[in-house]
């Protein structure tokens, strides 16, 4: 018997599409002037990774839930394992950023995101330890968590020469 996911899988897969869109994008973006000669400052770099990135983990942990859903038949159990597997995503990705960061420039933007960041990862520790009931709350939160910090930097990245971005 396969799970119910109150999430819909088209929310999940609509996730996934925003990712694929906004890691296709990174594209265009690394064609766009001297960018596109390899003329890359330590900043653009740091803000195209975390563009690229945070998509990917959204992308993956998009599908999560889906697969697991095979594999479980108690709803809470498929929920707190999903975010305890987004939570080891975005923390990969999170110490990355913040080895890469500390020699490239984080902006002031990027801290606030740092603490976003946190705030997510709480609610998502929270629940793994079931100490919310808001296990898909913190499941989508954390998806759009990782949307909004490519579309963040893919903004920055278009409108903000590095010298600009502090």
């Amino acid at each position: 018997q396969k799970v119910v996911i109150d999430m819909t899988e088209g929310f999940l897969l609509g996730i996934a599409s925003i990712a694929i869109a906004l890691i296709g994008f990174s594209g265009v973006v690394i064609a766009l002037g001297r960018r596109g000669e390899g003329k890359w400052t330590p900043s653009e770099m740091l803000q195209l990774r975390t563009l690229v990135e945070p998509s990917i983990v959204s992308l993956l942990g998009a599908f999560v839930p889906i697969l697991l859903g095979l594999l479980f038949l108690n709803e809470e159990s498929l929920w707190r394992t999903s975010n305890a597997l987004l939570a080891v995503f975005h923390l990969v990705g999170f110490s990355a950023f913040i080895v890469r960061g500390s020699s490239s420039g984080v902006t002031s933007t990027h801290k606030i995101m740092v603490t976003i960041f946190i705030l997510i990862l709480l609610f998502l520790l929270a629940s793994i330890f079931n100490y919310t009931p808001y296990h898909e709350l913190a499941f989508g939160l954390s998806l759009l968590y990782g949307i909004c910090t490519g579309v963040h930097n893919f903004y920055l990245l278009l409108f903000y020469p590095s010298e600009q971005v502090r």
